[in-house]
């Protein structure tokens, strides 16, 4: 079953980028961000009143919110330059380069969190960066 949720999201996310791509042929990236972030409000808004209404509890911790603030800071933020590289250059590099940013958290939860490095993570990263440089070619 997780399996099937993974490959949802990666399908959703795959959608993302001709999505974005069709509202960019006619918006500015700016208004693209604009209602696609008037939109999530609500959808998380949707989100939050079911779970409530299910009973889970939320908490609202210090360290839950400033990181999710951190988040709701760098993601709107990082989507807006997403757009703007999108409105300016082909669809299919720019979602791959931009989908290596696993490379980017691997290399900051080893300096930030210790995680460990294994020679099949290593290798997994060259891979990553030798497959994007044949792609994007």
């Amino acid at each position: 079953m997780l399996y099937l949720i993974i490959f949802v999201v990666t399908l959703i996310w795959g959608l993302n980028g001709i999505i974005d791509r069709q509202a960019l042929s006619t918006g500015h990236p700016i208004e693209v961000n604009f209602v696609t972030t008037l939109t999530m409000i609500i959808v998380v808004m949707i989100y939050f009143t079911t779970a409530k209404l299910s009973g889970i509890p939320f908490h609202f911790y210090k360290n839950t919110v400033v990181f999710a603030i951190l988040n709701g800071i760098l993601i709107p933020t990082a989507y807006v330059i997403f757009l703007f590289a999108l409105s300016r250059a082909g669809l299919t590099a720019v979602v791959a380069i931009t989908s290596t940013y696993p490379i980017i958290t691997f290399i900051l939860a080893v300096m930030l969190l210790n995680e460990p490095v294994s020679v099949n993570k290593v290798l997994g990263i060259i891979l990553v960066v030798a497959g994007l440089l044949i792609f994007i070619k």
